[in-house]
């Protein structure tokens, strides 16, 4: 035997979900997490309702979007969606670049007897890897159609990571020029025969247990790039 009652309901109840569906492309547009003060402030105008904007709060409703016509824009409003979803992709990836280097120190290791240190090479080679990445990364992200809002962070994290691609591979040289003549003008003798070319060496030599000693207090690779006078 038929139910009409249950029948009834079950009849309403799709085509109040049919009816729904129609509103579906709207609540995602405007429920997108990626939206910010700039892509409401565009909805609103795409809208026009003269003293009225679309935003983000707790009196915001579904049935005050259709009251208000809303829905008749919702073409317009996906396109201001998705490229705030754009945007927001683009966010994140800037911000997990910075995170990325959280961790990632400088290993110093003690040479002979000098009382000093040298880098430990296998923190470095990461470093290196890790900073190439993300300056190809951050250089894509530069000429991206999407980067304008976040100009005022892309163009100085570029400009940090260049930099301090600058100086390890400077840091690299030094330490290797360092190496090689720490032997040579630790002899008192050598000194002695060549006095000019020793002290120079000997400033080198300051500046180069400077730099190490900056580094044991501040052991963040990417720090270097604020380190002064480096």
């Amino acid at each position: 035997p038929e139910l009409p009652g249950p029948l009834a309901v079950a009849k309403a109840t799709l085509e109040k979900l049919e009816s729904f569906k129609e509103y579906l492309p709207l609540i995602i547009a405007v429920c997108n997490p990626g939206l910010r003060d700039r892509h409401w402030a565009a909805m609103s105008d795409v809208i026009g309702i003269m003293g009225w904007e679309l935003k983000k709060d707790d009196h915001t409703s579904l049935q005050r979007l259709i009251e208000k016509g809303v829905h008749e824009h919702t073409p317009m409003l996906a396109e201001t969606s998705d490229f705030a979803s754009r945007e927001w992709s683009f966010e994140k990836t800037l911000d997990k670049m910075i995170v990325d280097w959280e961790g990632v120190d400088f290993k110093l290791k003690p040479w002979k007897e000098t009382g000093t240190f040298i880098l430990d090479g296998g923190p470095v080679d990461d470093a290196q890897a890790l900073l190439d990445d993300h300056i190809v990364k951050t250089q894509a992200m530069r000429a991206s159609p999407f980067a304008k809002p976040f100009a005022e962070r892309i163009t100085p994290w570029e400009s940090k990571l260049v930099r301090l691609q600058d100086i390890m591979d400077q840091w690299l040289k030094c330490q290797a020029k360092w190496l090689y003549l720490e032997p040579i003008f630790g002899s008192d003798e050598i000194m002695k025969q060549i006095p000019v070319e020793g002290a120079a060496f000997k400033s080198m030599d300051a500046t180069w247990r400077r730099i190490i000693n900056e580094v044991k207090l501040q052991p963040e690779i990417i720090g270097a790039a604020d380190l002064h006078n480096l």
